[in-house]
């Protein structure tokens, strides 16, 4: 199952709904007056991370303005120091290219697990 762990959290906002659904650890963008969406365009900017799993129409709480985070959600081969960008198939992090959006910094990543700071 994967997760999203706040090591130092930065602003959780709680106060818009999901359009669509959303799954811990992936990264939203805004699609209406205080509506999100699955962001699955690394040239869009996010607004954040998504805390839990969400339906459709759900009141979502999403991770923004910094913070140090761990997850399991990421793609690729990451090193420390990377920029991370949104990854269009997953909607998780994903090492930035040209053009890309930066949404974190990869700290750290060990057994799987990504230690990044939060950007957006």
């Amino acid at each position: 199952m994967p997760y999203v762990q706040p090591m130092a959290p930065g602003f959780r906002y709680g106060l818009g709904t999901i359009s669509g659904e959303g799954e811990t650890g992936q990264l939203v963008k805004l699609s209406g007056d205080n509506v999100f969406s699955v962001n699955d365009d690394a040239s869009v900017r996010s607004f954040g991370l998504l805390v839990n799993t969400y339906k459709d129409g759900e009141r979502c709480g999403v991770y923004c303005l910094g913070g140090i985070y761990e997850t399991d959600r990421f793609v690729g081969t990451l090193t420390a120091g990377d920029e991370l960008a949104c990854d269009a198939a997953s909607s998780t992090f994903k090492k930035a290219a040209e053009g890309d959006f930066l949404v974190a910094e990869a700290i750290s990543i060990s057994a799987g697990v990504l230690r990044f700071k939060l950007l957006v």
